[in-house]
């Protein structure tokens, strides 16, 4: 074979290399591609919708608890309030003619006022509370309307009517029982607001328990699947490699036999051989 046989044909095994370099990088470029589409894939999948609904559901149930601890709190004033105001309607009572002798004195009808308006002030202090699910029976307003009695009333010095009197002499007697009436209802809603409070407090310890459980949730989901997530996306890396490693090979192969052929082109006799006389 010719000189120019042998150097044609080592120039075209040159340029199909390059070639073939050039095919490969693109081949690369499209699998890398196709692999950042495929872990994008995997990173995005129904885990981070699922995380997202957990952590939805979290920050609405510890918003519920924030809200109900803070009904909570104004049931436990106005149960602490109710037994101030019980205590000091009976004391009041009491007081009003506390020598037994059925009339009041100048004294006894000064106190027994003052003592009055300030039990009705603290009647006003109570707090109007509401939240859905929890119902306390309007006690708030109810005894309201019997402070709105005990300001009707004004005691005067004079007679004390006895008990049960139906044509009473002046508002000593009536006010009295106002006050007896208003230290009972307490004693009543002081019982109902701390069944309440008790409501409350089973409410936000089943909600806490929700949230443990919730972060549970989180944490096992994130835990399981960053490890699947990874194992997935070394499990791509891999095939991706073996995919341009197995191209390479083939390449080197068949590169590697053109070579051959390409040296073979000028063929060169073993010394000795009749072949030489002709070369």
């Amino acid at each position: 074979m010719s000189e120019f046989a042998t150097q044609f044909a080592k120039i075209s095994q040159a340029n199909t290399k390059v070639a073939f370099e050039t095919r490969f990088q693109s081949i690369q470029n499209g699998l890398l591609k196709r692999l950042n589409k495929q872990i994008d894939g995997i990173i995005n999948d129904d885990t981070t919708r699922r995380l997202e609904a957990f952590q939805k559901e979290r920050d609405k149930l510890t918003k519920l608890v924030e809200q109900v601890r803070d009904y909570q709190i104004g049931l436990q004033t106005n149960a602490f309030r109710f037994v101030e105001i019980q205590e000091t309607s009976e004391a009041a009572a009491v007081a009003a003619d506390a020598d037994g002798n059925a009339t009041l004195s100048a004294a006894e009808v000064s106190a027994l006022n003052t003592s009055k308006e300030s039990i009705s002030e603290n009647v006003r202090h109570l707090q109007k509370l509401y939240y859905p699910g929890f119902f306390d029976g309007n006690l708030v307003l109810r005894i309201g309307q019997d402070a709105d009695t005990l300001d009707g009333l004004t005691a005067v010095t004079g007679t004390v009517d006895p008990a049960g009197t139906t044509t009473p002499t002046n508002d000593n007697r009536t006010l009295i029982d106002a006050l007896n009436t208003l230290a009972n209802q307490a004693t009543t809603f002081a019982g109902s607001t701390n069944t309440l409070v008790e409501a409350t407090n089973k409410f936000i310890i089943d909600a806490q328990k929700k949230l443990i459980s919730l972060d549970a949730n989180v944490t096992e989901i994130t835990a399981v699947e960053v490890a699947r997530k990874n194992q997935e996306i070394e499990e791509l890396k891999a095939q991706h490699a073996n995919i341009l490693k197995a191209i390479s090979i083939s390449f080197e192969v068949s590169s590697g036999l053109a070579d051959s052929l390409a040296n073979g082109t000028k063929f060169q006799p073993e010394k000795g051989s009749i072949l030489n006389l002709f070369t």
